[in-house]
């Protein structure tokens, strides 16, 4: 059997250790028995009883070193040992006659499977050299006859060497079926590992990464296809060249230097190359090369890894572009202009201008020309605001029709770069006025100067960033919006440079704003009321008026609320809040009220958004209301923008019995085309008009206008804003049907108190 099986030591072969223990005791137990047996004879065969004396010592000294640890030691000295002392008794009982000749087959055995193949050779040869020399000795009667007297000692022995071979025996097929167990795992073992090499083998080979092994010379051993592919060689053709003809080609001299030190040192590296293809395209590949080590560190091979980034470096460059630049004009953006203000440092730069600018009424040009023509637009636009720049100026959309330009600093001293600042938005102004090219087939603006071109103006706003060390780039945007805000309140055409009572304004339309919101959820808003009466004295109606009853601040005018719900959105619920608790009241009081009209104002923003209508309706049905007594004041912005919208609407409340009141009438287009259309019942006349036609003959000769369209159109006319008898008189001389309305009668009041104190004769 080869010693590559039973590796020396074998201190931690188990089943050897266990032989050799085995052999041990039963070397004792036996030879123990034997000379027990012998000495009973009447004649002790002494010769004997020393030799199963030293069988006795020898198995304890086999016993002894196994059980120090010294198994290669037990296992020589009961072997060696067991063939000299068979070898005696052999000679001195029978030689090849004798019993004894099975302790040689058995120590044969028990050698091959504890000592290996040269222990058990020798011990072969010298049991052939001895079974010649007892053949000899037989034939020359010097061999004394076999004795089998104590059969009981014969007994022992034949037992000892049966159950030792047994138990070698069956010892031998638990260690061959254990090794043949190990051998088939690991066999399994290598043919999964095999398995797993086998993918990995393939993953390399249909990887479409680049993927090379090199020597450490930087000799290719290996080139998967796709490689082969990319630089269009024929299988194999690569091996044997060097890397940097083929796999590392394109890198710049710093890269190589750099990588050539990486492989000095045993590191990895990974670096960024361009090349051409064989298709002559460029491309951008990320390189990676690291060191393939064996178990105990050392450097083998490298390997090489190529992986094609063109297509992510376009990804990313159109993700910021995406990102930092307007895709209609191709301007930066807000982000752009966000990051450029970042990186300006208030001791390092001198103030820069930063002026954002709005188009003005670029919504109704948008809608009356349609979307596309509104993009050539301000495509136009930014062509323009581009061409008058000065140099290191730059143009950001920041979104719909706002824009910004960033004006480069040349002056430490703010007042002298201010200057500079509106001097360029003066020109800004002029630039826009020329005319601007919207290409063919764009339909002209008003005031356009051919059919493919319009003029447009715009509102700036300017300030400068940065002003202080610890100026960000969002402080620099609310400041130049809060300009901006300032210019467009002025009109089209103007500028504002930013001034810190702006931002004292804008926090306090903030804060109105917010608080606004929370007084129509917490009813803190309060209906008033202010008469209308005829000639006669006789009271006619009352027009609903809100007041907002702040817990801290006491009555807020509507004057000052009233602009900030319209530009906030608000006006749409406040309107709905006033309508409804106006209906709740006129329901409540109506009985008491005969003939009574309740007028209550209508915003353009609530009449125009979808479901109103509806809303009204549900309005009237929860509260009961007679609709015949309500009245809804609309002016002129009502019906600018969706005419037949606004007509059908109108047409459809009027049919419940609603009758409509055209406010301010005079201060608008005052078009006679669209007032025969509508369902008007009633003008009101602008208090303007009212309180001047007694002293202005001008203003004497609208009303006279105004008052003979209502009779031709046969309708009720009210005169607001009547404050003396005068005015009253005017207007009583020269309609005797009209309703005076106006501090004449008295304040307005809240809803109950006016109907507790309800007075409508005149003052005189």
């Amino acid at each position: 059997m080869p010693d590559a099986l039973f590796p020396r030591p074998m201190d931690d072969d188990v089943t050897l250790i266990a032989l050799v223990k085995t052999a041990g005791w039963t070397v004792l137990v036996v030879a123990f028995g034997i000379l027990l047996a012998l000495l009973a004879q009447d004649d002790v065969p002494w010769l004997h009883v020393w030799l199963h004396v030293g069988a006795v010592l020898l198995g304890a000294v086999t016993v002894w070193g196994v059980a120090r640890g010294r198994v290669v030691f037990a296992a020589r000295t009961v072997v060696w040992g067991m063939w000299v002392l068979a070898t005696l008794v052999t000679v001195n009982n029978g030689g090849v006659r004798g019993p004894n000749l099975l302790n040689f087959l058995v120590m044969v055995v028990f050698a091959g499977w504890v000592l290996g193949t040269r222990a058990t050779l020798a011990l072969t040869a010298c049991t052939s050299v001895l079974f010649v020399g007892l053949l000899w000795g037989d034939t020359q009667d010097l061999i004394p006859p076999a004795h089998f007297e104590n059969r009981v000692a014969y007994g022992i022995y034949l037992a000892g060497i049966l159950s030792l071979t047994a138990y070698m025996t069956l010892m031998s097929r638990r260690s061959y079926l254990g090794q043949l167990r190990e051998a088939q795992r690991i066999a399994a073992d290598l043919a999964g590992r095999e398995r797993e090499l086998r993918k990995l083998q393939l993953a390399v080979e249909q990887s479409p990464e680049c993927i090379v092994i090199t020597d450490l010379a930087q000799r290719i051993e290996y080139a998967n296809p796709a490689l082969e592919r990319s630089l269009g060689l024929s299988p194999g053709e690569a091996l044997g060249r060097l890397s940097g003809e083929l796999s590392t080609l394109g890198l710049s001299a710093q890269q190589q230097g750099e990588l050539q030190q990486a492989r000095l040192q045993g590191e990895g590296w990974s670096g960024e190359l361009s090349r051409r293809r064989r298709d002559g395209q460029s491309c951008v590949e990320w390189l990676v090369v690291a060191p393939i080590r064996q178990p105990d560190g050392a450097v083998t091979h490298w390997v090489e890894i190529k992986h094609d980034i063109t297509e992510r470096r376009r990804a990313a460059a159109e993700i910021h572009r995406l990102a930092y630049f307007d895709s209609l004009t191709g301007l930066p953006n807000r982000a752009a202009l966000l990051e450029r203000l970042q990186m300006l440092s208030w001791r390092d730069t001198p103030p820069q201008a930063l002026l954002q600018l709005n188009l003005a009424r670029f919504r109704t040009f948008n809608e009356a020309r349609g979307q596309e023509v509104g993009d050539r637009l301000l495509r136009a636009v930014a062509q323009r605001l581009g061409q008058g720049l000065p140099e290191g100026g730059r143009t950001y959309r920041l979104g719909a029709d706002e824009f910004a330009i960033l004006l480069p600093g040349q002056e430490r001293d703010e007042t002298v770069a201010a200057a500079r600042a509106l001097a360029f938005a003066e020109r800004l102004h002029a630039a826009l006025q020329e005319p601007l090219s919207l290409g063919e087939g764009a339909a002209a603006a008003e005031g356009g100067a051919s059919e493919d071109s319009c003029r447009v103006a715009c509102c700036l706003g300017i300030t400068l960033y940065p002003q202080r060390g610890d100026d960000a780039p969002q402080d620099g945007l609310r400041r130049c919006g809060t300009a901006l805000h300032d210019a467009r309140a002025r009109g089209p055409g103007h500028s504002r440079f930013y001034e810190p009572g702006m931002a004292e304004a804008a926090e306090r339309r903030f804060v109105l704003e917010r608080e606004l919101r929370q007084a129509v959820a917490g009813d803190e808003l309060v209906i008033y009321l202010q008469s209308q009466v005829n000639t006669q004295g006789t009271l006619c109606g009352a027009e609903v008026l809100v007041r907002w009853q702040h817990p801290q601040r006491g009555l807020v005018p509507p004057g000052e609320f009233i602009p900030v719900a319209e530009e906030s959105g608000l006006i749409v619920a406040v309107g709905d809040w006033v309508l409804l608790r106006a209906c709740q009241w006129l329901a409540r009081h109506a009985p008491d009220l005969p003939g009574f009209r309740l007028s209550v104002n209508l915003s353009p923003r609530q009449f125009a958004r979808p479901g109103f209508v509806e809303h009204l309706q549900a309005c009237l049905r929860d509260t009961g209301v007679n609709p015949a007594q309500l009245t809804l004041e609309v002016t002129e912005g009502v019906v600018i923008g969706d005419f037949e919208d606004a007509v059908a609407k109108m047409r459809q409340l009027a049919a419940l019995g609603i009758e409509f009141s055209l406010d301010d009438f005079g201060t608008g287009y005052s078009s006679l085309a669209y007032l025969k259309r509508l369902p008007i019942h009633e003008l009101k006349i602008d208090k303007s008009f009212v309180q001047c036609a007694p002293d202005s003959p001008d203003d004497a000769s609208l009303v006279d206008s105004i008052l003979l369209v209502a009779e031709r159109l046969r309708l009720r006319v009210v005169a607001e804003g009547v404050e003396t008898q005068a005015q009253a008189d005017f207007m009583g001389q020269r309609l005797p049907s009209v309703l005076y309305q106006g501090y004449w009668l008295g304040r307005p009041q809240p809803a109950d108190q006016w109907l507790a104190g309800l007075n409508p004769t005149p003052r005189h």
